[in-house]
């Protein structure tokens, strides 16, 4: 566990060690770090994982960011501050949604690129932002983030979790998710892609995925049974086998793209 230092904001990310380049890791609406500790544990050996709380989540300081625009020039901030230069980029939700935008701003920098349970369009109902807008809770149960492989009693302990959350750092996010809309660009992404999905989710529905596998050049889409929007903690096994295996394969390709 470590802090950096940006641009006078003091911003929490984790650290795996690893062979391979390194894979910044993005969380989504509302989230931390915490969302992908089930990769953080599982890719330690193999996969030399930066995983960082945003601005105003989780540990981090600093102020809520705007749009997603902001967002991936922050990214950009934050790895010229630890000094890499290339990079794979993982997102999930929202992170994805700043993988995208970032690879768009900044392609030189991105070898590899890993979307999970998102879309080149983010739209969040009117009553969801309304309801965080006013300080209330915007969720009456995470049914919507989860799938049928999921226990009540792990849902009843995820809600408890989000409940902690503040309604303000909801609400810029989803204001954020809403305005992002990259459908007509999003094709000129080349990097090779991994797209996760799971298949019961109800957030960023299967079709959103199978867009960005339809749309990117060099993408191979893979949808998790039994799995909601959370598929990196419902089926983390299934999830980090895929990582590192998509890992594996870039660094072959790179080794041969001399």
């Amino acid at each position: 566990m470590s802090y950096a230092s940006v641009k006078g904001i003091n911003i929490f990310y984790e650290s795996a060690g690893g062979d391979f380049l390194p894979l910044i890791v993005i969380h989504g609406a509302g989230g931390s770090s915490q969302s992908w500790s089930k990769q953080i544990s599982g890719l330690q050996k193999q996969g030399n994982l930066i995983v960082l709380d945003l601005p105003g989540h989780g540990k981090s300081g600093g102020s809520l960011l705007a749009d997603i625009s902001s967002m991936a020039d922050f990214l950009n901030d934050f790895v010229q501050t630890l000094g890499i230069e290339k990079f794979s980029l993982a997102g999930h939700s929202m992170g994805g949604a700043i993988a995208q935008e970032f690879t768009l701003r900044y392609p030189g920098k991105v070898t590899g690129l890993i979307l999970l349970g998102t879309g080149a369009r983010l739209r969040v109902g009117q009553g969801i932002i309304d309801a965080a807008a006013s300080g209330m809770f915007p969720f009456k149960n995470v049914d919507h983030l989860y799938g049928s492989a999921t226990s009540d009693e792990e849902k009843a302990k995820e809600m408890k979790e989000l409940q902690k959350i503040p309604a303000n750092v909801f609400w810029a996010d989803f204001q954020a998710c809403n305005t992002f809309n990259r459908i007509d660009e999003v094709e000129k992404i080349q990097v090779p892609t991994l797209i996760l999905v799971g298949e019961e989710d109800v957030m960023t529905p299967v079709k959103y995925s199978q867009f960005l596998a339809d749309k990117l050049t060099n993408a191979n889409l893979r949808i998790i049974k039994e799995s909601g929007h959370m598929c990196m903690q419902e089926k983390a096994t299934e999830v980090n086998a895929a990582i590192r295996n998509f890992l594996e394969n870039l660094t072959s390709y790179e080794s041969t793209d001399v």
